[in-house]
């Protein structure tokens, strides 16, 4: 069997602490809009409400690539890190608006941006493992 040790060891650093961090940003995303929409004076928002599924979701299915993919490159985490980041953004501003008692279309670059974003995850997924076979030292265990 062919190992990286070193690789290994960043694996599980890495995935520990992008579990930590997206659940503290989904408990922090759900109570803030909890809180937010109770001193909206009545006034609702689906965007608003839901605004913690969006690093919810984008936590579960980086957590699910970096346990299948061993070799999870920085550059990929980067750019998914970011996708969320942006399309999270994009929501709660969407929240804030509908809340306001207003509707707007300001949004809609942040879903582009954001989509972007997640498709230059992917392609950095795809690409780096071939890039990865020829740099990267194996210890037989």
């Amino acid at each position: 069997m062919i190992l990286s040790t070193s690789v290994t060891n960043l694996g599980k650093k890495r995935f520990k602490k992008t579990v930590i961090s997206y659940t503290l940003i989904t408990i922090f995303f759900f109570a803030f809009s909890r809180i937010y929409e109770a001193f909206s004076f009545g006034e609702t928002s689906v965007y608003m409400h839901y605004l913690f599924t969006v690093p919810l979701v984008g936590g579960i299915i980086l957590a699910i690539l970096l346990k299948v993919l061993p070799y999870f490159s920085r550059i990929s985490l980067n750019l998914w890190n970011s996708a969320v980041a942006i399309i999270t953004t994009g929501t709660l501003f969407r929240g804030i608006v509908n809340l306001s008692g207003r509707s707007t279309t300001l949004d809609a670059p942040y879903w582009y941006v954001g989509i972007g974003f997640v498709i230059l995850a992917l392609l950095s997924i795809v690409i780096n493992p071939i890039r990865l076979k020829k740099n990267v030292r194996t210890v037989e265990v």
